[in-house]
Order: C-alpha cells, then structure tokens, then sequence
C-alpha cells in the first residue's frame, strides 16, 4: 500500500485515523526526549510527598537512584510512591530516617515489605518504642544493610549528586526525641537541606558547626513549628524556597503564624503541602 493510499484509508476511518495519531505523538515524544538525554540534559526530581501531618522526601537523582527521606505517619506513603514513581519500580536505593518519631517512620514498615531496599542510614537512637522495635525487626527478616551516622558523613549517589550528613546529637546539646540526623544534597551546585525536627538547641549548634547549611530549597523543620526555624538558622541556609509539610488543620497549629511570618519577611517562597499536596521539584543538572 503506497503512502497515497494510507492517507486515503485513515481520512475514511476516522477511528484508526485517531489511534494512528496518538501513536504518532508518543513515538515522537519519545524520540525528542531521547535528543534531550542525547544533548545532556539531566533531570533531577525532588518529590515532597503529601502524606498529611508527617514528613517523606522521595528524592530521584539523574542516574536514577532512588532515596527516600521518612515515611509518614501511615501507609498513605505507599500511595504516594505510587503517584510519582513508575508502578514496575519497586526498588529504593536507600532510606534515610530523621529520627525515630511515628509520624516519620510509621509508613517505612510496608515499605520495607512491598520494595527491595539496598540501605538504610539514621543516627544512633536509644527509642524501643513497639514501633521502631517492629521496624528494626523488619530490616532484620529482610536482611537489609544499615549505616549508622555517629557524627558526619557524605556519601556519593552517582555522576551529579552527592549526600551530606550531620548527626545534630553529637553537637553537645541536651539529648531531645526532635535532635535529628540533618541530611544535604547537593546535585552539581543544585542544593537542598532536610532538617528533620530540630529544635532551638539544635539549630544554634548547628549554625556553630563547620557543616555548610546553605542551601536553594529547605524542608521547614519540625513542619513549621515555632520551636524550630530561627532567624538564625533560615539565615545560614539562605534559601530561595521553604517547602512545609503539614496535615491540613492539625492540631499541632503547624505552621506557626510567627514562622511564616519570618519566613516572609526574609523574602522566602513558602509552598505547603498541605494546600498545594506533593509538591514536585524538577531541576535540569548541566
């Protein structure tokens, strides 16, 4: 059948016509996202995910590693997961635990069920409560490795990023539930900072601390709590964003109007979870 032809059956059939042009778009979305890899371009993605009044970072490097921060105070993570990842990728290459509150860890059980985990890393705790014992008993069954970060450490994720670590426990302050492993990632220059629930104390040690806090985009610590989130500390990291992630109407009175407000006045975009939900960030890595 020549192409004169062709023509001629799909402008006659108007429903092979459509699938004929649907088909069409997607071989050639395919083939121009296939010149942006070839012109190197390289996507890094920054996952804030909306799991109410708790805290999970999903982040995807540009070589696709795949690191998630917390897991939220319930399975709605899973869910989450689902929404931003591809439903044949059920790998995460590493978790990261802030500390071991539930509202930070109660989710990462199925995770650690339904995905095949490389690593986990998280500072030292003396918390047994039923549910880190359960979660450790877990990473136990499933023979997973862990990394324990006692006081700083870095780690490599591929060609673009890397990860920095500072445990706020070992800055000489007064041991606190909220002290928290603060985690930095740095993709060629593009920054974010993910504090955990670090409160006053700690955050005074850690702007006295040689760890570099500056960064692009800062998750609120402590969902915004008038607690955390100094005016010292927002001015040692120096960010263009905060992204909050709060439940809608919790109890807790997160974010703390005092904390947007000096937020604002130091001139930082406040994005919430809790009006805008999982909030994606997409940086091109040159």
């Amino acid at each position: 059948m020549g192409p004169i032809l062709v023509i001629y059956f799909f402008m006659k059939n108007k429903k092979y016509f459509l699938i004929f042009s649907i088909v069409s778009a997607g071989v050639l979305f395919s083939i121009l996202l296939g010149l942006c890899f070839l012109k190197g371009v390289n996507f890094l993605n920054v996952y804030f995910l909306n799991v109410g009044q708790g805290d999970s970072v999903l982040i995807r490097t540009p070589e696709h590693r795949n690191i998630l921060i917390d897991g939220g105070p319930d399975n709605l993570v899973l869910r989450r997961l689902g929404e931003v990842l591809p439903f044949y990728i059920r790998r995460l290459d590493y978790i990261i635990i802030s500390h071991f509150h539930d509202d930070h860890i109660s989710g990462l059980i199925e995770i650690l069920k339904r995905y095949q985990i490389k690593k986990i890393i998280f500072a030292p705790s003396d918390i047994s409560s039923p549910l880190t014992l359960a979660f450790f008993k877990e990473i136990e069954n499933k023979n997973i490795s862990i990394i324990e970060i006692k006081n700083t450490a870095s780690l490599h994720l591929d060609s673009y990023c890397d990860l920095f670590f500072i445990n706020s426990g070992s800055l000489k302050i007064k041991n606190n539930d909220n002290n928290s492993l603060v985690a930095k990632l740095n993709c060629r220059g593009k920054t974010f900072l993910f504090a955990g629930d670090n409160e006053v104390e700690a955050e005074k040690a850690l702007v006295a601390s040689s760890f570099d806090l500056k960064a692009d985009i800062f998750k609120a610590s402590h969902h915004g709590s008038k607690t955390s989130n100094t005016e010292e500390f927002l001015k040692a990291v120096n960010p263009e964003k905060i992204i909050i992630s709060v439940g809608h109407d919790n109890r807790f009175g997160h974010p703390s109007r005092e904390v947007l407000e000096r937020v604002i006045s130091n001139k930082i975009e406040v994005i919430r979870t809790d009006v805008l939900g999982t909030i994606h960030i997409l940086a091109n890595i040159q």
